[in-house]
């Protein structure tokens, strides 16, 4: 596996702190090295050790020799908005560590001269799971949340949204806006446009919560209908081959052969018990089209839950 190779350059010593968060935090995508000596790291970076550079803004003037050496050369700047006039991509140096490394890695992931592989040695064992009603208002996102949060008590769990409409508020920023949250809209992207650097893209979109991380639904119903079943499979193998989760839970809210194909593909299927008429007419429906489509093993797998019972 291919890391990518991170430099910090800091004269007044502030960011050790931000070099260990990235050793830690970096779920083996990023190596960090710190330097204090321009010298040392002009040298580093002639030898091609060097993706990417971490700099304080106080220092811009000394890293013009190294343009073309490095990839991408970042700034922490005390301001919060990037000054049109710089060469280089400023990041607000007082937001959480956390923040800095995501930003790192989407500029990263949008950088086509910064190859990145990420693969275990051989293919890991994924629980899918996946939670799907023919018919509405039966708890079936509030069951996978629930569900991801117990399974987060004994391994790592990626939930998943496949709903047409975002419904995870309750995980959101108070001071972030629900459109910078694109989820798997960003997703669907990169699966048609730069699949190769889809793992690193992940790292960007997830939120966590309780143990767990959470990709939030697309901006608009249409990207999910344009996922192919080929689409799903390499998705799939990517979460498998290049994440380390246990297992990711689909919360399955819409309904074409991409999303029977990632049935198909699930270990475990859930279904919450039809209570009224209505929606025990919807699901024999549902039944009905498996067996057109010779989907019908399908039914075999899903295992009854209790959801609300609510509408229709």
């Amino acid at each position: 596996m291919k890391k990518i190779q991170v430099a910090l350059y800091d004269k007044k010593g502030y960011m050790p702190c931000l070099v260990g968060y990235l050793c830690k935090k970096g779920r083996g995508i990023l190596e960090a090295r710190l330097f204090s000596s321009l010298e040392m790291l002009t040298e580093c970076a002639e030898a091609g050790n060097i993706d990417v550079l971490l700099a304080g803004e106080e220092v811009a003037g000394e890293l013009h020799g190294l343009a073309g050496k490095i990839s991408r050369i970042m700034l922490l700047s005390e301001g919060n908005q990037v000054k049109e006039a710089s060469e280089y991509y400023l990041l607000f140096k007082y937001q959480p560590a956390q923040e800095i490394v995501k930003e790192v890695l989407e500029q990263i992931a949008e950088d086509d001269n910064i190859a990145f592989t990420k693969a275990f040695s051989q293919r890991r064992a994924v629980d899918f799971i996946g939670v799907y009603a023919p018919f509405g208002g039966s708890g079936v996102t509030e069951y996978a949340v629930s569900l991801a949060g117990k399974l987060a008590e004994k391994g790592k769990v990626l939930y998943i949204s496949l709903e047409q409409f975002h419904s995870l508020d309750f995980l959101q920023e108070k001071k972030k806006e629900t459109i910078s949250y694109r989820g798997m809209s960003e997703v669907v992207f990169y699966l048609k446009q730069r699949k190769e650097k889809l793992a690193l893209k992940l790292e960007t979109v997830v939120a966590s919560w309780s143990g767990a991380d959470y990709i939030f639904a697309v901006e608009d119903y249409r990207d999910l209908y344009s996922l192919s079943s080929e689409d799903v499979h390499q998705f799939l193998n990517v979460l498998s081959g290049q994440t380390d989760y246990e297992t990711v839970i689909f919360d399955i809210g819409f309904l074409s052969e991409a999303a029977l194909a990632l049935m198909e593909h699930c270990n475990m299927l859930y279904m919450p018990y039809a209570k009224t008429k209505q929606q025990k007419s919807k699901e024999a429906a549902f039944w009905r089209l498996l067996d057109r489509g010779n989907y019908g093993r399908l039914a075999e797998h899903f295992q009854r839950i209790e959801g609300n019972g609510g509408g229709v």
